[in-house]
């Protein structure tokens, strides 16, 4: 089974991701994939930005500086099409190839992907995921649990689907409103429920 989990800002996303792991699965998540296309040193990425928005949009090593990336397109819309416009063929590159070894290997694979309908991915997994809480929930726990103003948690949602779109499109809904215990509870039942689908009969 080859999962792609989404939702919306603050609704749980690598709680879920981290549940399946823990019960070994092969995990990866878009950030962490899209953060190593810039530690890449005078890779195509970093050349790009530089040719872009100037040399000053690269750290000291020749990495890109994701703190200034992330000031120039939270400021201009059109600066943050053409960094996805750039990053997405890469980033479904690398999903490809993770894909393909878990299919390879016969293994489970889940993959963590915010834009995951923003960036049309949605063909690469046998399922879809979408972890969905309360909107009032979501704020609270960015405010305390990451330190966001109600100011950038607006900014950030204006630039994805709402989360009840994500749900509705979804294979399959996880509702986190409560604790991370009930949360992996799911993710248990779930991974019981797929087992229990596949494995042979004893009477067939």
């Amino acid at each position: 089974m080859i999962l792609g989990i989404t939702g919306a800002f603050g609704c749980g996303k690598s709680s879920v991701l981290a549940a399946f792991a823990a019960r070994g699965w092969r995990t990866a998540d878009a950030d962490s994939l899209c953060h190593g296309l810039y530690a890449e040193p005078g890779g195509a990425i970093a050349r790009r930005l530089a040719e872009r928005w100037g040399v000053g949009v690269l750290a000291s090593d020749g990495t890109v500086d994701r703190r200034r990336v992330g000031e120039i397109v939270f400021e201009k819309p059109e600066e943050l099409e053409f960094l996805t416009g750039l990053l997405y063929p890469e980033l479904s590159r690398k999903l490809e190839e993770l894909i393909d070894g878990c299919r390879k290997d016969g293994a489970d694979g889940a993959y963590e992907i915010p834009l995951l309908y923003e960036a049309g991915y949605e063909g690469h997994f046998d399922r879809v995921v979408a972890v969905w809480a309360a909107p009032e929930i979501r704020r609270a726990r960015l405010r305390e649990q990451r330190h966001f103003s109600d100011v950038e948690i607006r900014r950030r949602e204006a630039r994805q689907l709402f989360a009840d779109a994500k749900l509705e499109r979804a294979d399959i809904a996880l509702i986190n409103n409560g604790d991370i215990r009930e949360l992996e509870l799911q993710v248990e039942r779930l991974i019981e429920d797929w087992k229990a689908a596949t494995s042979p009969r004893l009477d067939a």
